[in-house]
């Protein structure tokens, strides 16, 4: 599947999501998880119909409300798009025989308090991709900041900073590791970065970065 969802507005009760046409669909599949791997269907049947207005024109429109995604995961009514909780978000879509693609060919989108990535389930060479982060100052989306080494976001104000905690562990004395990792990912196996020290005496000798989970 080549088409993936694309959210482009979002407030504590709405999330609006757009994609490209998929060629050969005859309408759209939703799915919604707190995991990147646990979605379920969210909505069916969705239309194939390009937008019209101005902002989404070509698009396939479709707005997502907190209500619809608190029914689906049996979420309390204290859960909104603006608190702390983490969604996953993917489409197939269903051909004129009826034939649903399959969910694992699909891209995840992450939804989270400060913003919105893309987790790659596949590689995608057809389009450069950008991530994309909301602006509580604009009240929009925008995309990221970007270097050779990565991307990440920039903070005009430690106020709007992302939320990260860090957990320190030692060997007695000396630092032995540091976990970071955002704040409202909590979740056993979100994504973390492990900071891991070797000494050689008192000094340390070694600074190894590695991926790692919470």
């Amino acid at each position: 599947m080549i088409s993936f969802i694309e959210p482009y507005y979002k407030s504590a009760g709405k999330i609006d999501f757009v994609w490209s046409p998929e060629q050969g669909a005859a309408s759209y599949n939703m799915y919604v998880g707190l995991s990147s791997t646990a979605l379920v269907s969210l909505y069916t049947g969705i239309p194939t119909t390009p937008s019209r207005d101005s902002r989404t024109i070509g698009k396939v429109y479709m707005p997502c409300l907190i209500e619809e995604v608190r029914t689906a995961l049996s979420l309390a009514d204290s859960i909104t798009f603006a608190g702390s909780t983490v969604f996953y978000f993917a489409i197939t879509y269903v051909n004129s025989l009826g034939v649903e693609s399959s969910l694992s060919d699909s891209r995840i989108v992450k939804v989270t308090p400060v913003g919105i990535t893309i987790d790659t389930m596949k590689d995608d060479p057809t389009s450069n991709r950008h991530c994309f982060v909301f602006s509580q100052d604009l009240q929009r989306w925008i995309k990221m900041a970007g270097t050779s080494t990565g991307s990440l976001v920039v903070d005009s104000s430690p106020f709007y900073s992302a939320n990260i905690t860090t957990v320190y562990t030692y060997d007695g004395t000396n630092v032995s590791t540091i976990k970071s990792y955002p704040s409202d990912a909590t979740t056993t196996g979100s994504y973390a970065k492990l900071t891991t020290y070797t000494y050689a005496g008192s000094q340390i000798s070694k600074i190894t970065i590695t991926d790692s989970t919470v």
